[in-house]
């Protein structure tokens, strides 16, 4: 059967939201830690397990990443903003204009002349000079806004970072204590990888090593003996790979993992619509049928359950075209059999268009 995997985040994390979520098919619920603090881990964990729920955590992983900034307004071009890669910040109180990151390892491999580029909202920056051990100056050459948490890359350049950040080590050991028994790997790239996360979470919990980068892509077969499942997310990806290039390989991996009867799941841009509208788009609905398809075992609802205006109807839609395309696997090709998910879960207007 194929599963509903859900990150739990503001607009989910009430109790009477979670169990409308189980009831209407989700079947397991992730704490994203590049959105988490240690405070917010163990309130989230002590929330979800209050309803009988067993949670899993998504490591932030090699993923460079805003962890703090002054700056909550667009950047226009041409302002001087400096970078931090340690809690140096903390002592400037005189910097107006600066942006903390959380791998300290990337700032040696970053230099003059280099484009840092931020989200996909438009904000680039090019790299000036190292003033410090662990700080460099960069000037906007494109506006944008910025945002804590939100991914960092360097333009046609890959950085080696460490699998784990010091905080997805700490809340691995914290989620463990407490009976999780899933763990999602962020930007697992190859074996090592895969294999140093094993060891880290031992043999009876399950490792889903997240596939996301274009290394991570050659080195799939691999990384897929080393793991439990495999989660293919499309969002990151595209960040390596032509988005023209993004179903091909998604497909790719999937007969990969198919082949090695491991499961595998897809995330990014689900239902995206559903995160204002109350209906989802025609081309999200055929997106979903071609991976379920191509024999996906799981399909994530990020962004639209854990920030969006639509957490349970998103969820009660997926799994009523989840059921619908396993009847009509079984033979039957109408979808009238399978039963709509009630109003009260999604909605006169979702209810009425289905």
């Amino acid at each position: 059967m194929t599963s509903i995997i859900i990150t739990v985040g503001p607009s989910s994390i009430e109790p009477s939201k979670l169990k409308k979520l189980k009831l209407c098919g989700a079947d397991r619920f992730r704490i994203n830690l590049s959105h988490a603090t240690h405070s917010s881990l163990e309130e989230y964990i002590n929330i979800i397990k209050s309803v009988g729920i067993t949670p899993s955590i998504d490591t932030q992983g090699a993923q460079l990443r805003i962890k703090s900034t002054s700056l909550f307004e667009s950047i226009p071009a041409g302002d001087i903003v400096n970078l931090y890669f340690t809690d140096e910040y903390k002592k400037i109180t005189h910097d107006n204009e600066y942006i903390a990151l959380n791998h300290p390892e990337a700032v040696d491999q970053i230099i003059a002349g280099d484009i840092m580029k931020v989200d996909f909202n438009g904000l680039a920056l090019e790299i000036l000079e190292q003033t410090g051990d662990n700080c460099l100056k960069a000037k906007t050459i494109s506006s944008g806004s910025v945002l804590k948490n939100r991914a960092v890359d360097i333009q046609s350049k890959s950085l080696k970072l460490s699998v784990l950040t010091e905080f997805d080590k700490e809340a691995i050991k914290y989620a463990l204590s407490n009976g999780i028994k899933e763990v999602y790997a962020s930007f697992i790239s190859t074996e090592s990888d895969a294999r140093y996360l094993r060891d880290i979470i031992g043999k009876n919990i399950k490792l889903i090593s997240k596939i996301e980068t274009s290394m991570g892509i050659a080195n799939v077969s691999k990384i897929i003996d080393l793991s439990d499942e495999i989660l293919i997310d499309r969002g990151d990806l595209s960040r390596e790979i032509s988005i023209a290039a993004i179903p091909m390989a998604v497909f790719n991996v999937i007969k990969i993992a198919r082949e090695k009867r491991k499961p595998v799941n897809i995330a990014t841009n689900v239902l995206d619509s559903m995160m204002k509208a109350s209906l989802p788009s025609r081309a999200e609905i055929s997106d979903i049928y071609s991976h379920l398809s191509a024999g996906v075992s799981g399909i994530v609802l990020a962004a639209e359950v854990a920030i969006g205006d639509n957490p349970v109807s998103s969820t009660a839609l997926l799994k009523y075209l989840i059921d619908s395309y396993k009847n009509y696997e079984r033979g039957f090709h109408g979808i009238g059999k399978i039963n709509k998910p009630c109003k009260e879960l999604i909605g006169d207007e979702l209810f009425n268009w289905l």
